[in-house]
This record gives structure tokens, sequence and C-alpha cells, in this order.
């Protein structure tokens, strides 16, 4: 149930700097590190933050710019204490980046610590993001389209440096998050003035990134002084001030990130019918999938289908080319232990819902659960056998899709009581039963098949599309209108 909550805390860490580890250059097929002091020509300018979870200092990020020829080195590292459902846990990163003198990057690297640790590589070609993935002992190439290169989080000063603010003024420009490999638009919008106590004019501006808004303080050089979101926020610090982590434990990001609700809920676990009214955003931004999962004004209504109902089908799955039976990177499907699991749990089954049942049992069996902060990988997940939502869910769609049953990850609520009587951030599995589009929702999670009627769907895909969902974090609110 912490899966939105670590896609915001890498997207801070994100614009806040660049979670990288090495510069280095070159052909696709070979690229070799760059020495990152001989590159450097000039004094190095560094910034440090603390970052904060309410009033509470959980972490620090610093970021260190330096000239190299006519272009910038910005280096970034980070550490933060995570309190997710209890578990206290610890995410670092760290990282370089190289960009041109507008700020526009050329090359980098990067890794995130944790239980499911990734690293990558990548450089800017014409037209390109050629990048290097390797997570869950495997590595993966992948290339991304792009008009023209993309600026990263820590550049953004660059962007403003120089530049007469009035409020209302508005610019943007193409933005690679490395957190979740995708490539999208930032756009920044000047707010109001702010008056220093040095008695120097400062700005606070909005920054919209794929829906997830953050709002920051930057002076008339643009460093950050200051950043909020929807559950987290830094501020800028002595070195020794920002580093003065407390050992006392945070607050609960999961239980900060609740969904509340009115109205009866009796018997949520065995609910097939669910109708919520839904306030503080409009409900069409939740999926519209009938008849699974409907919206009418701000009506939001989940009928799961009886499996009684639907017609069995051959294992033998999706059809050549099908993207929701294709390996990624999260979802290594065409590893050789992804597939000899898979085979060895599905057995003799010969209908998909017998397989996709078989595997559901054994995920729900095999998984301790155990919330971890970080990207998790099918591969990695079937190594270590422990995780939360996020682990279940890519073990799962990993192991469903080695075996040809189409399977996607769903992002959205759930009702639990883990934590206090409250829908919570949640992620699991949709297989396809019917075709070309009967999709059913189980839970390996919970041990659900299928899945709830409280499982209401934002929507689907890895992490790319699941930062779009953080947009919605403190607004949502739910009266639960009918259930049974």
């Amino acid at each position: 149930m912490r899966l939105l909550i670590t896609a915001e805390i890498l997207s801070v860490l994100a614009f806040t700097g660049f979670a990288a580890v090495a510069l280095w250059g070159g052909s696709q097929e070979a690229m070799p590190t760059i020495d990152v002091a001989a590159l450097a020509t000039g004094s190095a300018e560094e910034q440090w933050m603390g970052i904060f979870v309410q009033q509470s200092h959980t972490g620090y990020a610093m970021s260190r710019q330096t000239p190299a020829g006519d272009g910038l080195i910005f280096q970034q590292q980070s550490y933060m204490k995570i309190n997710a459902m209890g578990s206290v846990q610890t995410l670092i990163t760290a990282g370089t980046a190289l960009v041109d003198g507008a700020g526009q990057l050329k090359s980098f690297d990067f890794v995130i610590s944790g239980p499911f640790p990734v690293s990558g590589r990548g450089e800017v070609q014409p037209r390109n993001l050629h990048l290097q993935i390797s997570q869950g002992g495997t590595s993966r190439t992948l290339d991304i389209p792009i008009q023209e290169p993309p600026v990263i989080g820590a550049t953004m000063g660059l962007m403003i440096r120089g530049r007469t603010m009035t409020p209302g003024m508005e610019f943007e420009a193409p933005f690679f998050d490395p957190t979740t490999m995708s490539n999208s638009r930032m756009i920044v919008r000047v707010e109001a003035p702010a008056v220093l106590p040095n008695g120097d004019v400062a700005w606070w501006l909005s920054t919209e990134i794929a829906g997830f808004r953050t709002r920051r303080l930057v002076d008339e050089r643009g460093n950050t002084l200051r950043e909020e979101s929807a559950l987290l926020s830094t501020r800028r610090m002595t070195r020794e001030e920002a580093i003065a982590v407390p050992d006392a434990d945070p607050p609960d990001l999961v239980a900060l990130a609740s969904v509340p609700f009115d109205g009866p809920l009796p018997d949520p676990r065995g609910a097939m019918h669910l109708q919520v009214q839904v306030h503080g955003v409009e409900a069409a931004r939740f999926k519209q999938e009938p008849p699974l999962q409907s919206v009418s004004g701000d009506r939001l209504t989940v009928d799961i289908p009886f499996l009684a109902e639907i017609a069995p089908l051959p294992l033998a799955g999706g059809a050549a080319g099908d993207p929701d039976t294709a390996a990624t990177d999260a979802l290594p499907a065409d590893h050789p232990e992804i597939v000899a699991k898979a085979r060895e749990v599905v057995g003799d089954a010969a209908t998909r819902m017998e397989a996709a049942r078989r595997l559901n049992d054994f995920v729900f069996d095999y998984v301790k659960k155990v919330p971890n902060i970080g990207i998790p990988n099918g591969l990695d997940v079937l190594r270590r056998r422990e995780g939360d939502c996020n682990e279940h869910t890519a073990l799962y769609v990993s192991l469903a899709r080695a075996v040809g049953i189409p399977a996607r990850i769903a992002v959205g609520l759930v009702y639990s009581e883990r934590l206090g009587r409250a829908f919570y951030y949640h992620a699991w599995p949709e297989i396809r039963l019917r075709e070309p589009d009967g999709w059913l929702p189980v839970d390996p999670t919970f041990g659900q098949f299928p899945a709830d009627a409280t499982h209401l769907k934002i929507v689907n895909g890895d992490l790319d599309r699941q930062v779009e969902v953080m947009g919605m974090m403190g607004m949502i609110q739910l009266t639960v209108v009918e259930s049974r």
C-alpha cells in the first residue's frame, strides 16, 4: 500500500537533484565512464536541503554544480528515513549528470538503493534518449524518443536565472524523470513574490510534471530555498543542520496518505458491488472501464464479475505482440527463472482462469508481507520472497505473462483497516479472461481471486503512469453510497 509513497518520495528527490552515480558517455555499444575530476574547470557550488514529513526532519539532499567546459556537472546525493506501515527504512540516492549551458541533459547515470536497487546510465542522442538499466540481476537497453534534450530537476534554476519574474508568468521544458524512466513536460508557473529576512526578493513557483505538483520558493539566482509537495517538503539548510536527522521514527507516510470516507461498508472483503461518491477531485479522473468500473457524474461504481459467468479460455494466451504479455524492465517475464517458476506453479492447468488462480495462491503464500521502499522488479521479488503490494503485483504479472496470460498492473485505492478505517493507495494485478478486453482484478497481496469491489482503479501501468496518481494525493474524499 506504499506504492505511490515510493513514487512521491523519488519524484521529490528527482525534483531536488538527480539520482545518479557517475558521469559517462560514448556510443550505444560501449559507454566509458567520464573522469568527473578531469572535466571540472571551476569551483563547486554546493547546496544542502533538509527533508521533512510534516514538521519531522527525516533526511537530507545535497546538490553540487561545477563548471565543466561549456556546461555543468551536477552531483547529487540524498538520505531519507521512511516510515511505511510501522517499518522504518532508509532510502539513499546518489549521482551525477552532465548538462550544457542551458541546463539540457547530455549524459548521466544513477542508482537508487533499497531492497530492490536499480541503476542505469544514459545519454542524449539526436531525437533519442538511450538508456541502459540494471535491475533484478538483469540489464536492458531502452530508447525513448525525444524532440529535444530534456532538463532535470536540478537544473530548473538555470531555466529561471536571469528572467524577470511577474505573477502569472508560465514557461515549460521537456523533462526526464529517472525514477520512472519517462519523458514528459515540466510546467513552471510564477505565483507571487516573497521578501526574505535579509530583504532580498524571492519567488514562489508551482511546478507540474505528469500531474504531480510541487511548490517551491526560489531566490533571484534560481536557487531553491524551500519545496513542498503533498507529503514531503525540503528546506535550505547548512550542511550541519541538514545531516542532523533525529533518531526518532518519522510519521507514517502510508497513514498520512490515507483517503477518508463516510457511509457504511459492512463487508469490504466480500463486496462484489460498490458505489461511491467522489469529492475533492473529478470522478472522471478514475478509470472508465465498464462494466468493471463505471463513472457517471460524481459517482464511481465497481462491479466484480462472478467467475461462473466467465467462459473458460485455453491457457495459451494473447496474440503475438500483445503488450500485456510482453517483458519489461520491472516485469522480466522472459527471464529463465521467471519462466521456469511460472510453468512449475501452473503445472497441468488447462484453462487461463485455473492457471491464474494457481499463480495468485502461489504469490500470496510465497511472498512475505513486508513493507518496502524502492522500485520492485519481478525477478528480485522471486529471489527475495518479501514485499508489499507492489512486489506481489510485480511478481504476479511477471509470472502470468511468462505463461502467456495477458496481465497488467492496476493502481488506485483499496479499503483497509490495517492503519485505521480508510482507503489507501494500492497496486494489484488484472488478468484478461475474456477477449478482447474482459479484465478481472485479482489481489495476491490479500489472497483474493477475484479482488473485492473496494479496489478503485485510477490508472493502469508501471511507474511512468503511476506517478499521475500523485497529483490526487491529499485531495480525494469518498462517501459510500451502496455496498453489497
